[in-house]
């Protein structure tokens, strides 16, 4: 349960940076991909085991549900639902590169999580 949790309030929140994906620009794009690469290790973090797949499937989920927010106002047209498909297998395969940098991330926030737990445990 926790680790669903983790997953889709870190993809929710990576809305905020995929939704602007046209402006990442420069300082921007590091900025865009630091918030990504935060958001995994707090998904990672939160899901306390899997932190690597927590912090993957947080920007992969979060490409998903961009597709659908940005597909969401072309629902009335005559669009079926190949084009959607095909919209978000595009996002998908866009943001691998950065679904492996939030593996690592998230790995960094279970690994930080584990510490944290030690150190707790150990004090008295």
């Amino acid at each position: 349960m926790r680790f669903g949790l983790a997953v889709l309030a870190a993809a929710a929140l990576d809305l905020v940076v995929l939704l602007r994906v046209d402006q990442w620009l420069g300082t921007a794009a590091l900025l865009a991909t630091s918030y990504l690469l935060i958001a995994s290790a707090g998904a990672g973090f939160f899901a306390a085991s899997r932190g690597a797949l927590a912090g993957a499937l947080a920007v992969l989920f979060g490409a998903l549900l961009s597709g659908l927010v940005q597909y969401w106002p072309r629902v009335s047209y005559a669009n079926d639902l190949g084009v959607l498909l095909g919209f978000e297998l595009q996002l998908v395969i866009a943001l691998v590169p950065y679904a492996i940098g939030g593996a690592i991330a998230g790995y960094a926030g279970g690994v930080l999580r584990k510490r944290a737990m030690r150190r707790r445990m150990a004090a008295p």
